[in-house]
């Protein structure tokens, strides 16, 4: 291998293996504790979680066999160092394919917690840019099959990248801003947001961190070491900062309460705006020494910024806000 650097590619793809093994084991501890603790979330979200740990197993797999290939079964042939096998690209593939799935969800949830179509379809746009510059990346390395021609599809990983990167930070500044502008004037409830928000920002930014530097490190230098370790474990990152939003129920529900128990993740906020609107009632009514709010059925959809769903269930009925409609 005359042009590609043997540490560069190699040993970065054997520390990436080790580092998306990992991650991967974060993935199935976080899957465990989800399906342990909230056995009683909607069937569709279940589907989704069993998606993207499937998803990440097949990737595991395939670049687990593509460093052994390499490495062990090509052990002495260094001919065979400088050509492409079908693994390499497609791992790109699926990294791509997990990314889009996290952000159109994101999307989604962006879209029901705030109700502007001009941000969903920016947001999803981005989304889709990004599977498909991805999936271009694939097809292309997919025909050169030799390292050294890679630099030919460097536009579209470039674009590929920049779409990613730019898709993360828009959701969480956009989820992050909307928390921001919902605060109260009760401590618990700007506790919840603070912590809220702490999720969005760490599990969010993360994987924008992750974009921006295969971005740079790729435009500046082309494949190199940084680049090759961060990509195969991209797509795993991407699904750990979703379940990790999933599973932070868990945090929310010993700051305030019970009252999410039964909720899905894309109905925290919803479920904190609601505790705030009552918690914000009480204030008012304690100020004005008016005496004890009557019994109400609150609509959600009455509320600042919320809207009822579909695809959230009948979040208006009596079982779902029982213990919360009363002051």
């Amino acid at each position: 291998m005359d042009e590609i650097n043997i540490d560069d590619v190699y040993g970065a793809a054997l520390a990436g293996v080790i580092l998306n093994a990992w991650v991967f084991g974060l993935i199935c501890v976080l899957s465990y504790e989800y399906f342990v603790n909230f056995p009683k979330d909607r069937l569709s979200t279940k589907l989704l979680h069993c998606h993207y740990r499937f998803l990440q197993l097949f990737n595991a797999i395939i670049v687990s066999k593509m460093v052994y290939y390499y490495l062990v079964t090509s052990f002495g042939k260094f001919e065979v160092l400088s050509v492409s096998t079908w693994e390499w690209p497609l791992y790109t593939g699926l990294s791509s394919i997990a990314a889009f799935s996290v952000q159109a969800y994101y999307a989604r949830r962006t879209y029901l917690l705030i109700k502007s179509r001009l941000l969903f379809g920016v947001i999803l746009s981005l989304a889709v840019l990004q599977l498909g510059f991805g999936l271009a990346t694939m097809s292309k390395a997919y025909q050169l099959k030799y390292f050294v021609k890679y630099t030919s599809v460097e536009w579209t990983v470039v674009g590929w990248l920049c779409c990613s990167a730019a898709c993360d930070i828009i959701v969480a500044v956009a989820q992050v801003v909307y928390l921001h502008r919902h605060r109260s004037g009760i401590s618990k409830s700007n506790r919840l947001i603070k912590i809220l928000t702490l999720y969005i920002m760490s599990t969010g930014l993360l994987t924008s961190i992750f974009a921006i530097l295969e971005l740079t490190t790729f435009a500046s230098l082309g494949p190199n070491f940084v680049h090759v370790f961060l990509s195969i474990a991209m797509g795993a990152v991407y699904v750990v900062s979703l379940l990790a939003n999933l599973d932070a129920r868990r945090t929310l529900r010993t700051v305030g309460g019970d009252g999410m128990t039964g909720l899905d993740t894309i109905h925290i906020s919803r479920d904190l705006s609601f505790k705030i609107n009552v918690e914000k009632r009480k204030f008012i009514d304690t100020e004005n020494v008016v005496g004890s709010l009557p019994s109400t059925t609150t609509q959600v959809s009455d509320l600042p910024g919320l809207h009822s769903h579909p695809s959230f269930g009948d979040l208006n009925t009596e079982h779902e806000l029982s213990g919360r409609q009363t002051v």
